[in-house]
Formats: structure tokens, sequence, C-alpha cells
């Protein structure tokens, strides 16, 4: 993991003049963020003003800190000119070695930087964080509780560490505890309901859908949500060869509901996934406008969705 790899620069003393920290994982960027904070002191750090030029940061940087190692000073949240690049890669040719300039959040380039950029983790990646996260709040959490947490909470590290420190103090976090304990997110139903329906069981999708029956009234923004996410796959099936992050943003979505559609998408022909599109508008139409139940919709989409795999 990206992050493992800044951390590990840090703990053994390797630190770079200027730093750039982006990325459209926030979490990983703000905790990066936070550790070079923590290279100075309160009193040794500066972080400009919107008004103020880029020049500031190398006069500030070049200061001797007085209660740190380290003198630092931050640009943020603004998009850098060329003559504020020209004036940061001058200074890069004689920094001085206690000070480190951290550019975050920024658009501009700064030759010789020392760039990390935090793009979405994949799950893999983020089971071992999960399980070292547990240990270092003083409890355990099994692998495949862990990756049960992660997708429940679709990767949000802060609700997952929130669940962690509710749960740390019932001892060793399994599958079950989580099941218990844990709520899982409204998308999630929606990615189990489909990975069921992708592998062709019945028995999996109603499951999900048991989980509705308390509240009737929550079949039809669920229907809505499925009929989103199998349009998510058709894009994800017909755009299979470009990059996820770019996809996810080009369809204005998040990189984890993505990566799971392609997984999803993987049973089905483009053809296939048109055709059940156009039945779940079909179904929609039909259901809104009273000519059949919204149950009735779901059963139909179900048996669509499965008997289209056999196609």
């Amino acid at each position: 993991m990206l992050y493992y790899e800044f951390k590990a620069q840090i703990a053994r003393g390797d630190i770079a003049p200027l730093y750039r920290i982006d990325g459209e994982d926030k979490y990983w960027a703000e905790l990066a963020y936070k550790d070079l904070l923590a290279l100075s002191s309160e009193l040794d750090t500066e972080v400009l003003r919107d008004d103020q030029p880029v020049e500031d940061a190398v006069f500030g940087v070049q200061n001797f800190p007085m209660m740190a190692e380290r003198k630092l000073v931050v640009i943020r949240d603004r998009k850098l000119k060329d003559a504020d690049v020209k004036i940061l890669e001058e200074y890069l040719r004689s920094p001085v070695d206690s000070g480190v300039i951290l550019i975050y959040n920024c658009e501009g380039k700064v030759k010789g930087e020392r760039a990390f950029t935090f793009d979405a983790v994949t799950e893999g990646e983020l089971v071992p964080y999960i399980e070292r996260l547990a240990r270092e709040m003083g409890g355990s959490v099994t692998s495949s509780a862990a990756r049960k947490l992660a997708s429940y909470t679709e990767m949000n590290m802060t609700r997952i560490k929130n669940e962690l420190l509710k749960m740390i103090a019932l001892g060793e976090i399994t599958d079950d505890l989580v099941a218990a304990y844990v709520e899982p997110s409204y998308s999630y139903r929606v990615f189990d309901f489909t990975d069921a329906i992708a592998r062709g069981s019945y028995t999996g999708a109603y499951e999900v859908l048991s989980s509705l029956a308390r509240n009737p009234a929550e079949y039809s923004p669920f229907f809505t949500k499925l009929t989103d996410y199998i349009r998510l796959m058709l894009h994800a099936k017909l755009a299979k060869n470009v990059p996820d992050a770019a996809l996810a943003q080009a369809l204005g979505v998040s990189p984890y509901p993505l990566q799971k559609a392609k997984r999803a998408a993987a049973n089905y022909t483009p053809r296939q996934l048109l055709a059940i599109l156009m039945k779940m508008y079909s179904l929609e139409q039909d259901y809104k406008s009273g000519a059949i139940g919204v149950e009735n919709a779901m059963d139909l989409a179900i048996a669509e969705a499965i008997e289209a795999r056999k196609k």
C-alpha cells in the first residue's frame, strides 16, 4: 500500500525538501498530511493563506526552526501558476536541510518534488490495514471479518475506525460479530444482491430481499438503486480497457462500486446487460404506473437477470 511506503520513508528519516500530497482518497491523503505536520511543532509550522504568494513559502522555510528539527510550510488548495512552479524549482536547486515545503491538494507539478497521489485502495490492500488497526487498538480481527467490515462500510475508513472502536472490547472480531453489530450500507445490499444474481443464486438474492421485508417502503428506492447499478455494470463492461480511476471519474462514482460492478459484469455479455437494463426500465414504469406491485416487479427482475446468464 502506498501509505505504508510513505510511512516507511518518514520512519527511517528519509525526508524530502518538498512534498506533493493529493489524490481522490482523502482519508489517506489527510493521514499523510498529518504525518508530515508531525515532523514539526505548531510554532514552526506555517500554512499559507490564499492571498499569500509562493515566495512566502520559500522565505518561511529558510527561517531556522525554534522548537523542532524542521520548519514546515504548507501550500494547499490552490492552482500553482507557472511562475510559482519556477520559484519552487529554483528553491530545490539548493534547499535547506531544516525545512520542508508541503504542497497539498494543489494543481501543478514541480520538478524534483516527492509526490504521493493517494487513489482508492483495493479491498485486498485494506484488509491487512484493518487488522493492523485493530492490533493498535489493543484487539484483533480475523481476515474474513476485516473483509466483511470493509464491504459493509464500502471501505469508508472513518466508519471502519468507529465500528472497530465499538467492537474491540467484545473480544476477537469475527464474521458473526460484524454481522451482528455493523449495519450494512444501503449500497452494500445492492452489491450483495447483484452478486447473488450474477452467480445465479435465487436463494442469495431473496436473502437480501428478506432484510427489506420489514419495511416494504424500501423496495422502490432499492429497485431504482439496482437499476442504476446494472447501468454501471454495462458501462464497466463496455469500457473494460479504461483504468478504474479514469472511468470512475467520468461516471461520477467512487472506484469501489465500479470494481464491484466489473466483477459482477464478468458473468454477462454487453448484450445481456443491455437487455436486463431495458427490462428494469420497463418494470419500473409498470410498478410506478400501478400495473404491477413493486414486489412482483422485483421477482420478475430477479428471474430476468438470472435467466439471462443461461442464454
